[in-house]
């Protein structure tokens, strides 16, 4: 694009020098006159769903990011993975919220869920996964989800705070107002970008496109608009909060801001918000507007367009003080969320880090479970993880390591309290990292139980296990920090030292525990599930819809499409209260990331190294297809085992190390000191599918998944 914001990282722009007109004078009139001309088109734009649609209708049809990258990028109550899953699937199709305004969302069905007695079942109703509608409709409302983060408020969600910093990226723009946010936030605002900011800097950018054509057509080089801005009582203001009316200024703004063509609805929201506040007018150049309710962001029923900050100029046209605050009742819900806060003034350093925690120790509430076993020398696959942790034999190819290729030793597993008898587990399937075989049969017996007097079945599930339990190192996302990077933590360092010593040869990624024994996180490492079931997503979207009006949508779903964690519980309370029990019983945290019944997005389709989707490679603990898995495990260990001191020979008779695995399940099943009593597999555990059932929507054999 030849146009430019004046506001740039080169510090180039002709910002605009002439004070607004007077209040109340002929030429204010006048702008406003134009302002709503232009809101309206010439006023063939009478409602806002009517302008919302003409944007979203045309942002979808512009932006040139492929479908399943917008889905991505707009998680939340009405954009889920099975959109971007089941898209050219003919046995799925599209059923529309909102036959008039389609774009609000969509239920994913399968055909044999559709019900003839049902009006919004109608052939005509519904779209066909399989047809260009489909995609069409998908793309339609992704892009209604991410305009409404904006909707929602400018600052106060994660995804409209990704949107900020997308818009500094895209723009390059310098001298903006800052954000602060506590550590949580801030993470989740950098996954957000590392997942989505291609797909978000281009949704802005086409926004932008479309606005100059929009104002290029009408002839407008320049518009007056109005902001407020109040703050609580007792809460920090801006330096400049001070000055008098008709006082002009350089005011910081944030990335993105809205302003209005009339001042009337700008004092009315002062008045409803409460508090003190003053009333902004800056002449707003034509190339500082990124979006109009007509091209994207922006809400008709407010006179509003979003801007740039340009060159911050602005005049202060009127002060406004309430005699007490508004009663909260009258407020917007959006209102009485904060996410951060701007950094006015000086106080401009972002959120300060979270101090390390001590050590895990007497005081901590979590104590892992003692593993008491060992392994047996006499045993030969026993007697080789010895000799491989102690540096005698080479890793093999199905050893445990990052994707450095750092292999785990004797020396890892020393400063990490962890047993060797657990990584033979862990290797074998038997049982994953801080369970015992024994324990993990009873584990997964509960968890179904759980989730079946919850009312979920047992053929709508795929349960994993994730992260560093299932495979001992984390992933990309997290990597091991080094001495150098824990200035602020002496003793962490110092553990670290001890750990290592002055090796150069360590992991580049977290081993299980790591962080927790260094002193750098308060908890252990988790128990991380992933729970894929459509069926508990569709009972959560209802739960949300009847408790939670006031709360965001797109907080549904977040980034990667996991379900709100507070939602969860209150879903499948049978599902929590067992989670709650195990983590008592092994000291651990325990997660539950719930997924529709396709999993979690793969990001790999996209050219991204982060991707947590479905891979063959996954810790099954339960899927239709392979129910109760833990009874069938998979050994990762897959070469002949050959006699110590010699190397296996073509066409040798010695074992291969999957029958020795099975022989090791069998002692540990048959050896009644891995039981105590109730930790058995229990009886009355969830059925299997019977012989002949067809499989439903919900089950893996009907359905392609990505690997």
């Amino acid at each position: 694009m030849s146009e430019q914001p004046t506001n740039r990282a080169d510090g180039t722009g002709t910002p605009g020098t002439a004070p607004p007109p007077p209040l109340g004078s002929p030429e204010r009139a006048a702008h406003q006159r134009v302002g709503e001309a232009l809101l309206t088109d010439d006023g063939r734009i009478t409602d806002t769903p009517q302008a919302k649609t003409i944007a979203i209708q045309a942002l979808a049809a512009r932006m040139r990011s492929s479908t399943p990258e917008l889905v991505l990028a707009a998680m939340g109550l009405a954009v889920g993975n099975d959109m971007a899953s089941h898209l050219g699937d003919s046995r799925y199709v599209l059923v529309p919220h909102n036959a008039r305004y389609p774009s609000m969302g969509a239920d994913v069905l399968h055909a044999d869920e559709l019900d003839p007695a049902n009006p919004g079942h109608a052939p005509d109703r519904v779209v066909s996964m399989d047809t260009p509608q489909a995609d069409t409709l998908i793309r339609m409302i992704a892009v209604s989800e991410l305009m409404g983060s904006w909707a929602y408020g400018s600052n106060n969600n994660v995804r409209v705070l990704a949107l900020q910093e997308a818009t500094q990226e895209e723009f390059g723009l310098t001298d903006v107002l800052e954000w602060q946010m506590d550590t949580k936030t801030r993470f989740a605002v950098d996954l957000e970008l590392d997942y989505n900011r291609d797909a978000l800097r281009e949704f802005l950018r086409t926004q932008y496109t479309m606005t100059q054509e929009a104002l290029a057509a009408h002839g407008v080089t320049e518009v007056l608009s109005y902001r407020g801005l109040s703050w609580p009582e007792g809460t920090g203001r801006p330096q400049w909060a001070g000055l008098d009316v008709g006082d002009t200024f350089q005011a910081r703004q944030r990335p993105l801001a809205s302003w209005s063509a009339d001042r009337q609805i700008v004092a009315d929201w002062l008045e409803q918000r409460g508090g003190s506040g003053v009333i902004l007018v800056a002449r707003t150049p034509a190339v500082n507007i990124v979006s109009l309710p007509l091209t994207g962001m922006g809400y008709l029923g407010q006179k509003e367009w979003v801007t740039l900050p340009g060159d911050g100029l602005v005049t202060l046209d009127g002060v406004y003080t309430a005699p007490q605050q508004a009663d909260p009742a009258q407020r917007t819900a959006a209102a009485g969320i904060a996410l951060g806060a701007p950094a006015l003034g000086d106080t401009t350093d972002a959120a300060p880090d979270i101090p390390a925690p001590p050590h895990p120790g007497a005081s901590s509430r979590w104590h892992p479970l003692p593993i008491t076993e060992q392994l047996d020398p006499a045993n030969p696959l026993d007697r080789q993880i010895q000799r491989i942790l102690q540096g005698e034999e080479a890793a093999p190819d199905w050893w445990l390591r990052d994707d450095s290729g750092y292999a785990i030793t004797q020396r890892d597993l020393d400063f990490l309290g962890i047993n060797p008898v657990q990584i033979k587990w862990t290797l074998t399937g038997e049982a994953p990292m801080g369970l015992t075989p024994a324990l993990y049969q009873q584990f997964g017996t509960e968890m179904l139980a759980a989730l079946e007097t919850d009312g979920i079945d047992s053929t709508q599930l795929d349960i994993r296990l994730k992260g560093t339990g299932a495979g001992f190192f984390s992933g990309l996302h997290k990597r091991l920090p080094r001495e150098e990077e824990l200035t602020g933590h002496p003793e962490a360092q110092q553990r670290l030292r001890q750990w290592f010593g002055d090796s150069a040869e360590r992991p580049l990624r977290r081993p299980y525990d790591a962080m927790w024994r260094l002193g750098l996180e308060p908890e252990p490492s988790d128990f991380d599930l992933d729970i894929n079931s459509t069926a508990i997503v569709r009972a959560a979207r209802e739960h949300w819809r009847a408790n939670h009006p006031d709360r965001y949508p797109g907080d549904f779903m977040g980034g990667h499409g996991y379900l709100d964690k507070q939602t969860v519980r209150d879903t499948v309370p049978a599902l929590a209260e067992w989670a709650h029990r195990w983590e008592q019983k092994l000291g651990r945290p325990l997660s539950l990331g719930v997924f529709e019944s396709s999993g979690p997005f793969d990001a790999t389709a996209l050219g991204r190294p982060l991707s947590s989707h479905f891979k063959a490679t996954d810790w099954i603990i339960h899927r239709p297809d392979t129910p109760m898995a833990w009874q069938t495990p998979r050994s990762r260990i897959t070469d002949p085992l050959p006699p110590e001191g010699q190397a296996a020979q073509p066409g040798s008779t010695v074992p291969t190390r999957p029958n020795l695995a099975q022989a090791a399940r069998k002692r540990s099943a048959s050896s009644g000191k891995h039981y105590k009593p109730g930790q058995g597999p229990a009886a009355g555990s969830p059925r299997t599918p019977p012989p002949g059932r067809r499989p439903g929507p919900d089950d893996a054999p009907g359905r392609k998944r990505s690997q």
